[in-house]
């Protein structure tokens, strides 16, 4: 008889949410989580990744391009941090087109146009013009850092949100891992081809740069086959699409009939409602900024940009030296030095330094020269980020905070160790754990789905990546110039920092156990 009753409760419920309605929200349960959900997963994973590798796989193509494009270090640390550059540029200006026009029109207008400026950069017969090429190129494929977890937060239930879109992260966390593979067979390849009306040779690191930007090409063709946020299309009072895609959702999901999906009515959430604004352009975007920093919102927005400001200049700052740090490594490794030295010091050996006077002659002999190593390292490094984010993706779900706190507890002991031990492989390995806080970065977009209503997530998602990618470029910049000088200050400064992100995360909103 009680599973009679409890039978006969579960109909009357479906029967009363068809008759009144229901919340995005519930009806995004009633979808499953499927083919569909995991092809979306796929897709987004992608286009993180093909945005990582526009974006950071510049440092590979630079280290490669040194020779061809005569670079000194300060230009090199320009043209390497040009991207992120492009990342402020854009950011505001997507988050504003993505809540306004839609996360799926976004994505698909913003890596087509980004692959069109990536592959005329493999052209480039200056770095200025390379630099101009690749700051547009970015700009365009930045509003994939927030639309792709958008468009894949917004289509699933909030179950299955959290691992979701750190298991999408994974793909962003393994780009330069990507590139190194991608690099291994082509920058050892010996060909050299002139093409005098565009005054260039073109070289392997100029099929790479081209390489690199064809899955913009393909994740713009893929977004076909997938649908528009329902919560979006919701948001701005377009129910009965939003129906019809979760309809659809469903279908794909469970194989059912979409007349068996037990909601035909969808109930208008006033705390998601999107505001049209009837005023220009610039106007606009200031009102959907403007909440942010309200009383509502100015707590968490504070502390959620404090932490962004400080992984982002951390993760994404060190990373685009990666190549150069690890070819010195093994540089002096390979030569049989190293004995008692501690990373900064090997840094600082120079031993296979990019310019080197041959036999103490006023002859300047240019090496591009990357080491198989360097790339190993890279891939090595992906794939170490790649497993610990899927480790995290599935057991953190309600324990994001402390998560995170671990992370960056780990970064910053690191970061002292690199100083402290007098062995230069140990320093390599310290230096990727230290890398490692930018495991956060996927933490931090749960919580900004998570703690923001559906009409500024957009705006505040792309607010927060401009706001990363713009103490990044500093970071690179402010790395290159110290690196070789004040190494140590800079890793214990940077541990400094990360230290004090720990204290700001520990005020962050407890994580809430989701409902059955």
């Amino acid at each position: 008889m009680e599973k009679t009753n409890s039978r006969d409760c579960e109909i009357v419920e479906k029967e009363k949410k068809k008759s009144y309605g229901t919340t995005v929200e519930e009806a995004l349960v009633m979808t499953g989580f499927g083919k569909y959900n995991f092809g979306l997963l796929l897709v987004c994973s992608w286009i993180l990744q093909a945005m990582g590798m526009d974006m950071f796989g510049t440092s590979f193509v630079v280290a490669a391009a040194v020779c061809d494009l005569e670079l000194t270090m300060q230009q090199r640390a320009l043209l390497t941090a040009m991207p992120l550059l492009g990342v402020v540029a854009g950011a505001q200006l997507w988050g504003y087109v993505s809540d306004t026009k839609g996360r799926k029109l976004t994505l698909m207008l913003s890596m087509s146009v980004g692959f069109v400026f990536a592959a005329l950069s493999s052209l480039a017969p200056n770095w200025q013009i390379m630099a101009v090429l690749k700051l547009i190129s970015s700009t365009f494929t930045s509003a994939s850092n927030s639309g792709a977890y958008t468009l894949l937060g917004e289509s699933c239930s909030a179950q299955a949100r959290g691992k979701a879109l750190l298991l999408c992260t994974c793909a962003l966390m393994c780009s330069q891992a990507t590139v190194a593979a991608y690099a291994y067979p082509i920058l050892p390849l010996d060909f050299s081809y002139r093409i005098e009306f565009l005054n260039i040779t073109y070289r392997p690191w100029r099929l790479l740069a081209f390489v690199m930007a064809l899955p913009c090409a393909a994740t713009a063709c893929l977004l076909q086959f997938f649908h528009e946020s329902p919560k979006f299309l919701a948001s701005n009072g377009r129910c009965e699409e939003a129906l019809n895609i979760l309809k659809k959702i469903y279908v794909c999901n469970t194989g059912h009939s979409a007349e068996s999906f037990p909601c035909n009515k969808l109930v208008d959430d006033s705390d998601n409602q999107s505001t049209n604004y009837q005023t220009s352009f610039f106007t606009s975007i200031w009102y959907q900024t403007v909440p942010l920093f309200r009383q509502a919102h100015l707590k968490k927005t504070l502390q959620l940009f404090y932490l962004v400001a400080i992984i982002y200049m951390t993760g994404s700052g060190f990373i685009l030296w990666l190549p150069y740090i690890m070819n010195n490594l093994f540089s002096v490794l390979e030569n049989g030095g190293g004995d008692g030295m501690n990373l900064c010091t090997v840094i600082r050996y120079q031993v296979q330094d990019t310019l080197s006077v041959k036999n103490d002659t006023n002859i300047k002999i240019c090496d591009d020269t990357i080491q198989e190593t360097t790339l190993f390292s890279a891939m090595t490094y992906g794939a170490l980020a790649c497993c610990s984010n899927l480790v995290l993706s599935l057991t953190c779900g309600t324990r994001k905070r402390q998560a995170m706190m671990c992370i960056l507890a780990i970064s910053a002991i690191a970061g002292i160790l690199m100083n402290v031990v007098p062995v230069p492989l140990a320093g390599g390995i310290f230096f990727f754990f230290f890398l490692m806080c930018a495991l956060s970065m996927g933490i931090l977009s749960v919580f900004f789905i998570e703690l923001y209503p559906t009409s500024l997530r957009g705006m505040v998602s792309c607010l927060s990546i401009m706001l990363g990618r713009l103490f990044a470029f500093g970071g690179v910049n402010v790395i290159g110039a110290f690196i070789s000088t004040n190494c140590e200050a800079t890793f214990y400064v940077w541990s400094f920092l990360l230290l004090t992100a720990i204290g700001v995360a520990w005020f962050l909103p407890r994580d809430k156990e989701p409902k059955n």
